[in-house]
């Protein structure tokens, strides 16, 4: 077993130098010969401070990304022995199975969230260095044990699902879990807007009348059943700049960062806004369910057999006494990260085509490309974006098009 944590650790370490010598060394943002003076080129809205910060911002944040996944996946081998410790410990206080899972649940999340806290703790301090974050470190860690308190109700509601599946169907189990998956994505998708953003933020109404209005009008041209536009007071937070539609049915909310009211002109915010009004008149929410619940079926299938394969050949090595038992859970979490990080290009290949979908219906809606590219070369300033990104990252972390392709692009169409 040492021989084979000893490999991991080796394994790890050239893949990390590799990686830090990538991002850190590598030309990885030049721009096309002929785009340098260009509109698309950054030197021609942003200084030269502006355009290194991002770049080495951008940098940071893609190191961190492609470390901390397979870091991930160490520590949860590393845990197994300690989640079969926590299954007796569980065990011996509890009798009843159910408090025997809360339990275990609870301490093997809190041990995670633990171990893992010093990444998000070093993000955090990277946004502050870069002059992005205004969020205290009072924040920081109310935000910290909210996400705890939902990721621990929410591991319990399925852990307890897939456990019950599990001893009822145990060879079909896979299937059963994804169809019982289904409702509770719809669920939480319908309840985000309304209960869980409210607990980060505060929503108040837009202020500004006469953009309301304007922002109204296009939804109702969008057929957005919805009466009130909302903004949220996130320069407590952040200097950067966003704005989104986000939930389903009634519960849709058409939302504007008091951040980007700030620093754009009302013409380059209803370009952004016609863009997010673009998801939600094409479906676009209902289509990423749909794909993601696609992706889940054949990912579902995957867990299946890969779980029961692990734990029939190395199970008894930790002392798992089978697919049931509550120490067997972070092989599933392993194997549900690993897939995750695996089928993250599929992912965000999907979400970029709708990205550039939602674009051109502001483009069809407001008719104004100047505007779009206005709003675009701000972002970029404000939010320390750098205009373009290596083919990797763009892969693994581009769940939209580039800053410097979505330029191209309003550009084209104010031509036209």
């Amino acid at each position: 077993m040492k021989r084979f944590y000893m490999g991991l650790i080796v394994a790890f370490g050239v893949y990390a130098l590799t990686l830090i010598v990538y991002f850190l060394k590598g030309d990885l943002f030049h721009i096309p010969y002929a785009l340098i003076g260009t509109i698309a080129d950054p030197h021609t809205f942003m200084t030269t401070q502006e355009i290194t910060k991002a770049e080495s911002l951008s940098r940071i944040r893609s190191l961190v990304f492609f470390l901390s996944t397979p870091l991930q996946m160490g520590v949860l081998l590393a845990l197994l022995g300690i989640a079969v410790r926590f299954r007796s410990m569980s065990e011996r206080l509890f009798r009843a199975s159910f408090l025997q899972m809360v339990a275990f649940v609870l301490l093997f999340t809190l041990l995670m969230d633990v171990l893992l806290l010093p990444i998000d703790y070093f993000l955090f301090k990277i946004d502050q260095a870069y002059g992005l974050s205004t969020e205290t470190l009072t924040m920081f860690w109310s935000d910290h044990g909210k996400d705890f308190l939902i990721n621990v109700s929410g591991t319990t509601v399925i852990v307890w699902i897939f456990r019950g599946v599990l001893k009822w169907s145990p060879n079909r189990w896979w299937l059963w879990f994804w169809l019982v998956s289904i409702p509770l994505i719809l669920f939480v998708t319908f309840i985000q807007p309304v209960v869980l953003d409210p607990l980060y933020h505060d929503f108040q109404p837009l202020q500004n009348q006469e953009l309301k209005a304007q922002i109204l009008q296009l939804a109702a041209q969008s057929n957005i059943p919805a009466d009130q536009v909302y903004e949220v007071n996130m320069s407590e937070r952040t200097h950067t700049i966003n704005a989104y539609v986000n939930g389903i049915g009634g519960n849709a909310r058409i939302v504007l960062w008091d951040t980007i009211l700030k620093k754009l002109q009302p013409d380059e915010i209803l370009t952004v806004m016609a863009h997010e009004m673009g998801h939600y008149a094409e479906r676009h929410i209902y289509l990423g369910i749909a794909y993601g619940i696609l992706l889940s079926f054949i990912g579902f299938w995957l867990a299946f057999h890969a779980y029961r394969l692990f734990i029939r050949r190395w199970g008894s090595i930790w002392g798992i006494r089978g697919e049931n038992d509550l120490a067997a859970l972070p092989i599933l979490l392993l194997i549900v990260t690993m897939m995750s990080f695996a089928s993250a290009p599929a992912q965000n290949a999907f979400s970029r085509v709708i990205e550039h979908r939602a674009d051109a219906y502001a483009m069809k809606m407001t008719g104004d490309g100047s505007a779009a590219i206005r709003a675009f070369q701000h972002i970029a300033k404000e939010n320390l974006s750098p205009v373009t990104q290596p083919k990797l990252v763009q892969w693994f972390r581009g769940s939209h098009p580039t800053i410097l392709e979505r330029i191209l692009y309003f550009e084209q169409f104010d031509k036209r």
